[in-house]
Formats: structure tokens, C-alpha cells, sequence
């Protein structure tokens, strides 16, 4: 049994994952007390909802239960059965079940129906009886599922940030070492050339083109008349319409190609890579030019899946993404989500090693 804990050397050995272990452990005084509140409002809206619903959730089922009002009623025909739903509040057990499964917000409003349609004991339940016992469960679920189960990631994310300032100090040293490097670097770039100080004139004027806001507004009209394009694909659509948007996507496809092309022409192929929104404009080339080649080869010389010609048709709305890199408000957006992707994946593989340890 003990080597199933053996994963958990792993955390040692990863300093974000022992960030995010650390930040549990030390959540774990101040959860408590939130536990003790949360079981408080859970056993008060639990006695609250016996004194409610207990014995009322029962119903009768059968074949022909319209006119059934009470439990004598439906057990005087053999074929009706006189069942109890799953969840119900006939003891403080199974209210606690039926208000964690409110609190999770999956299956509530079965329940909450239930309750508002119960008449009483041993009687049959009627559609909307006591519309009034919605503030029951309303109130429920805005103090337990809305306010003191959120109060747990508050907990958690306030010891993250204290956790973490924890570590910034003993990073402290490290940053500024790269700073200082950095500063080097800046100073060497400072005092050498600009690369592009030999371009001839032609090269320097295709250069200053592409660098121009005025090319990136002009890529910018094409790509949004693409997308236009493209929405006004439908379904069996006539022939001639099919032609003209196939050709439309040859001639948007070939100023993707040539954009590319002058761009890698100004700046350099080594330049023009170095930078991740040049490689996602060059994948999303390749991709164009790919499904364009499928499309001909389909219907002039090899029998290709159609599935892999609508997947590379889906494709070309990632030309949407090229827009992206114009608006500096969403690239920094982006920014941010890509530096906080390393830290969700700490957490992903804290949730794959318990999930591994309890499965085993």
C-alpha cells in the first residue's frame, strides 16, 4: 500500500509543484475554520429542511397515477408503488446528502422542485404547491454554494501570494543577476549598428514598408474581408458561389504567402523567426497552403478522407489570429495567460499524482 505514495518524491524535485504542495499545507489552519462554518450553515439548513420536507418527498408511482392524492389511494391498486425520491430530507443524514448536492450546483433543481411541489406526509405531490419554499433553497444557495465555498479559494489564493513572496525573496539574488546580464546585453546592442545599416535600397525600402502601421492596417482589411468570406459560406450553396469562394481563398491565401515572404525579405530569416507571432503567421501559411493542395489533389488525382479536408478547412479561421498580434491590449492578455500556464500545470500534475495514488 505505502508504494503506491512513491509519486510524491516528484514534488521534491519540481520547485512549482512544491509551491503549490506548500501552499495547500499552509492553507490547511484556515480551512479548517471555514469547514467548521460551512458545517455549521450546512446542519442548520439541514434540521431547517427536516422540520420542511421530511416524509413529503414521497410520490406514487405506476401506470396511471393522475388522480392519486394520497398514499391510501395509490396503494389501493397493486400495480402503483409508493417510492421516496433519491435524495430527500427525512433525516439529518439525508438532508446533508441533498444539500451537498445543491451545493454543487449539479442536480439542485430537481430537488428544489421537489420540495416546492411536496404537499405533506403520506400525501401526493402537486406541481407548484408551495412556491414560497423556493426561498429555502435560494438562500442556501447563496450562502453556502455561492459565498462560504468560495471562501476555501480565497484562503488558498491569499496563502498562494504568501507562499510565493516567500520564494521571490530567495529569488531575489537570481533576478538580479539576469538583470544585470541584461543590462550588458542592452549596452553591447546600444553601441553596435543597426542590422539593417548594409540593406541595399531595395531591401531597405520593402524593409520600411513592412514596418510601417500602414501594411499592418492594409493585412489587417484583408484578413477581416477573409473572415467576411467566410461567414458567408451556407449550406448547398450553388455551384457558382463555391467557385468564387474557392477562388477568393487562392488570391487571400497567396497575400498571406507574399506578406510573409517581404516580411522574411526585410528582416532576415534568422530575425523574422525570432519573433512567435512571425512562426504562428508561417504556420498558419503552411496550414493555407496544405489544405488548398488536399482540396486539388481530392478532386483531380488521390482519393483523400474527407475528413481531413473539412479539419483543414476549419483551419483557416486560425487567419482570425493573425489580428492578434496588431492589438497590443490582447497580446498582453495573452501574455499573461502563457505566464500563468506553468503554474496550472503544477496544479494539473498535483491532481495527476493524487488521482494516481488513489487509483492504485
Amino acid at each position: 500500500l505505502l508504494r503506491t505514495l512513491r509519486p510524491l518524491r516528484v514534488i521534491s524535485r519540481a520547485p512549482g509543484l512544491k509551491l503549490v504542495v506548500q501552499t495547500l499545507l499552509s492553507s490547511l489552519r484556515p480551512i479548517g475554520n471555514i469547514v467548521i462554518i460551512c458545517c455549521t450553515f450546512f446542519i442548520i439548513f439541514g434540521i431547517l429542511g427536516i422540520q420542511l420536507f421530511k416524509g413529503q418527498f414521497y410520490y406514487c408511482s405506476g401506470s396511471n397515477v393522475r388522480h392519486i392524492k394520497n398514499r391510501t389511494q395509490c396503494e389501493s391498486n397493486p400495480e402503483n408503488e409508493w417510492i421516496n425520491q433519491q435524495y430527500n430530507f427525512d433525516n439529518l443524514a439525508q438532508a446533508l446528502v441533498a444539500l451537498f448536492v445543491l451545493a454543487s450546483k449539479d442536480g439542485w433543481v430537481d430537488i428544489m422542485y421537489n420540495g416546492i411541489d411536496a404537499v405533506g406526509i403520506d400525501q401526493q405531490p402537486q406541481r407548484d404547491h408551495n412556491e414560497w419554499l423556493i426561498l429555502y433553497f435560494i438562500s442556501f444557495l447563496l450562502i453556502v454554494g455561492f459565498f462560504v465555498l468560495n471562501m476555501f479559494v480565497g484562503v488558498v489564493v491569499e496563502n498562494f501570494h504568501k507562499c510565493r513572496e516567500e520564494q521571490a525573496a530567495e529569488e531575489l539574488v537570481q533576478r538580479i543577476e539576469k538583470r544585470q546580464l541584461k543590462l550588458q546585453k542592452a549596452r553591447q546592442r546600444s553601441l553596435e549598428q543597426p542590422y539593417y545599416i548594409n540593406y541595399s535600397k531595395t531591401r531597405m525600402k520593402v524593409h520600411d514598408i513592412v514596418m510601417s502601421k500602414y501594411f499592418d492596417l492594409i493585412v489587417a482589411a484583408i484578413i477581416f474581408l477573409n473572415v467576411v468570406t467566410m461567414a458567408l459560406e451556407f449550406y448547398m450553396m450553388p455551384q457558382v458561389m463555391v467557385d468564387i469562394m474557392t477562388y477568393l481563398n487562392y488570391i487571400f491565401t497567396a497575400v498571406f504567402i507574399l506578406e510573409a515572404l517581404l516580411k522574411i525579405f526585410a528582416l532576415g530569416f534568422k530575425r523574422y523567426f525570432k519573433d512567435g507571432w512571425n512562426q504562428l503567421d508561417v504556420t498558419i501559411v503552411i496550414l493555407s497552403i496544405a489544405g488548398i493542395a488536399m482540396e486539388e489533389l481530392e478532386s483531380n488525382i488521390i482519393p483523400i478522407n474527407p475528413t481531413i479536408i473539412r479539419i483543414m478547412r476549419v483551419l483557416r479561421i486560425a487567419r482570425v489570429l493573425k489580428l492578434l498580434k496588431m492589438a497590443q491590449g490582447i497580446r498582453a492578455l495573452l501574455d499573461t495567460v502563457f505566464q500563468a500556464l506553468p503554474q496550472v500545470g503544477n496544479l494539473g500534475l498535483l491532481f495527476f499524482l493524487l488521482f494516481f495514488i488513489f487509483a492504485a
